[in-house]
């Protein structure tokens, strides 16, 4: 990751954003227009079967229709016999982290949820990027891909930025790597690659050109969130940095410019105002999410179970609503609905899909409810008043297209109808006659009423 420019500015959000404890997910939220073609159980059971026994695949968790959590660990991968030294120590971060980041985090959610079921999935962790500092630091980096019952697709990216540093746009972190080892998923041999040039993005594409590919090949559409846990809101508002702007806003209205830095205007889409509710605190703009609590804690693991676990209850089906909104809005001419059959098809997927989210009207923990409809309300991704009436439009525009073909596929097979019955009639004429010109003129007949029948039904 790239150093900051070197100036003031850079300075001082360098040395300010080392001491924030934040936690990063960014989560793309992926939905095929093929998929309502697919029974969701099928859909998890060919996933399932690609991911399960990948190389890269070390860890499976399976969410159960009775709340129950249950882990899989795979082998870890091999190392570069240059920094073998090193093994046991990441093999132990490798631990701590799928154990933090994964199986305490879901089992928190399921708490929240109270054995929702609802909230049934699968899903798998890879084996992450890894990163070293000058002095050994180790930095990983885990993607995973999640499959719920329902059929939604969300792939996650996990960062620890808690020993990482922000940039002058104080958009993108960056760590003091000296080297960095890149996992190929495509390798079979579970062997890591020593400074690759290849990237996190090469990872997600793999995964992504991988889901493309399943049911003989589908087209996927995608929504990314990001999400900022921040467990020290309280002590970094209180440094001389943030007395003016505190980091939320900081972080919200990011990227910056040293020239917007060294400017006293703020954009009119300069914002600060946050949502303050019971258990938690959360500001947005468009996908980007920045949660904190006013814990006094300074467990950083406390902090961000509590935050990471009650967000992401409410809001893992509320961007999965958001995801299937959006790509309706994108244009149904994309989900292929070639007749009424697949019409009410798509209809009966998109209904059932918004339906599985029925048990969070029903959840004994009021405030998950509560956050959820906070997060549509306050969205700002709902659709006004001409958006649904475009949308209604393409819903009407489709079905009469389906009425017309209907129409004239009707009006073509009664004249072929009449045609047919137009020669049975000619063949029971000759049965009685033989007179070659009563036939011609029978047929002559026969073929202006039928060009007649034709042409005036298509004038219709």
């Amino acid at each position: 990751m790239k150093k900051p420019i070197n100036n003031n500015w850079g300075e001082k959000i360098s040395e300010v954003s080392k001491q924030i404890k934040e936690f990063k997910i960014t989560s793309f939220y992926m939905l095929s227009t093929d998929l309502y073609k697919i029974n969701n159980k099928k859909l998890t059971q060919i996933i399932t079967k690609k991911f399960k026994n990948h190389p890269a695949t070390i860890m499976v968790l399976i969410g159960t229709k009775d709340g129950q959590l249950i882990a899989k660990k795979n082998e870890f991968w091999n190392i570069p016999s240059e920094i073998h030294h090193l093994k046991e120590a990441i093999d132990e971060k490798t631990n701590d982290y799928l154990d933090l980041y994964f199986i305490k985090l879901e089992k928190e959610k399921q708490n929240w949820l109270n054995n929702a079921e609802g909230n049934k999935f699968i899903k798998f962790i890879f084996t992450p990027l890894i990163e070293f500092g000058k002095k050994s630091e180790i930095y990983l980096y885990f993607v995973t891909l999640t499959v719920y019952q329902n059929g939604a697709i969300v792939i996650d990216l996990f960062e620890d930025l808690r020993d990482s540093f922000y940039n002058i746009d104080f958009l993108h972190p960056y760590t003091k790597m000296i080297a960095k080892l890149f996992p190929d998923f495509k390798n079979k041999n579970k062997a890591y690659s020593l400074n690759s040039s290849q990237q996190l993005d090469d990872i997600l594409n793999y995964i992504k050109k991988e889901l493309s590919s399943i049911n003989g090949g589908i087209q996927l559409s995608e929504r990314f969130f990001t999400l900022h846990f921040i467990t020290n809101m309280k002590d970094m508002n209180k440094l001389e940095f943030f007395k003016k702007d505190k980091l939320y806003t900081w972080m919200i209205n990011a990227p910056y410019t040293s020239h917007a830095l060294s400017s006293m205007n703020k954009s009119k889409y300069y914002i600060a105002d946050y949502f303050d509710l019971e258990y938690i605190n959360y500001i947005n703009k468009g996908a980007n999410y920045i949660i904190w609590n006013n814990n006094d804690s300074n467990n950083f693991e406390f902090n961000f179970l509590q935050q990471a676990s009650f967000f992401l209850a409410s809001a893992t089906p509320f961007f999965q609503l958001v995801c299937l909104e959006e790509t309706i809005m994108d244009g149904l001419e994309k989900f292929h609905l070639s007749n009424e059959k697949h019409l009410i098809n798509f209809n009966e997927w998109a209904h059932n899909y918004k339906k599985s989210y029925i048990f969070m009207y029903r959840l004994n923990y009021r405030p998950i409810f509560e956050l959820f409809n906070h997060l549509k309300e306050h969205s700002d991704f709902t659709h006004d008043e001409y958006v649904e009436k475009v949308k209604q439009e393409e819903y009407d525009l489709i079905k009469e297209k389906y009425q017309f073909n209907e129409l004239r596929n009707t009006k073509l097979m009664e004249a072929i109808l009449f045609i047919i019955a137009s020669v049975s009639v000619l063949q029971v004429i000759n049965i009685f006659t033989n007179n070659i010109e009563i036939l011609l003129i029978s047929l002559a007949s026969l073929i202006v009423i039928s060009i007649f029948i034709i042409i005036s039904r298509n004038l219709k």
